[in-house]
């Protein structure tokens, strides 16, 4: 345990001088295969970045999305985290933001096997993102989003949804 506080202590002076933020995400999307009916997902994650107080940073953020409607059978769940590179504006108080970046995790399928159907498998893709931070007070920020995910099993999603964050 102290050696945990020491290690955040040694850290959070790194930490302020990158402006490093972190947050919660919560969205609402969907993920489909081609040619079929795109099943709805509820999402909800964290995401960061360091060294954000430029108009380049780096994000990372991982992400739960859960099916809750119907549509495409699979998949039933998403674990993906990813990260890559965040272009910023330079705004004050409301600042836009791109992400460009890379992802991996697991997609999950609750259902019984048939047909072969796997209950679980690894998978790769690429992530878009746009939105932008507006400046709640000196550290907290909301932050609108919305994301494009491509998959490698062939499937594509994205959704829309936002962060409450805290910078450094």
């Amino acid at each position: 345990m102290r050696q945990r506080l020491l290690v955040f202590l040694a850290l959070a002076p790194l930490a302020f001088a990158q402006r490093t933020q972190i947050g919660g995400v919560i969205g609402r999307g969907g993920v489909a295969q081609l040619f079929e009916n795109s099943a709805y997902h509820f999402v909800a994650g964290v995401e960061g970045c360091v060294l954000c107080g430029g108009r380049l940073g780096l994000f990372l953020e991982y992400h739960h999305w859960n099916k809750i409607s119907s549509g495409t059978d699979s998949p039933t769940s998403l674990d993906l985290a990813g990260g890559g590179l965040r272009i910023q504006g330079k705004g004050e108080r409301v600042r836009p933001f791109f992400d460009i970046g890379i992802t991996g995790g697991v997609e999950r399928d609750y259902r019984p096997p048939i047909m072969g159907a796997r209950a679980s498998h690894a998978l790769t893709g690429g992530i878009l993102g746009f939105g932008a931070a507006i400046s709640v007070s000196e550290h907290w920020y909301i932050r609108p989003l919305a994301r494009i995910v491509g998959l490698s099993t062939p499937e594509f999603g994205g959704f829309a949804g936002a962060s409450v964050g805290y910078r450094f």
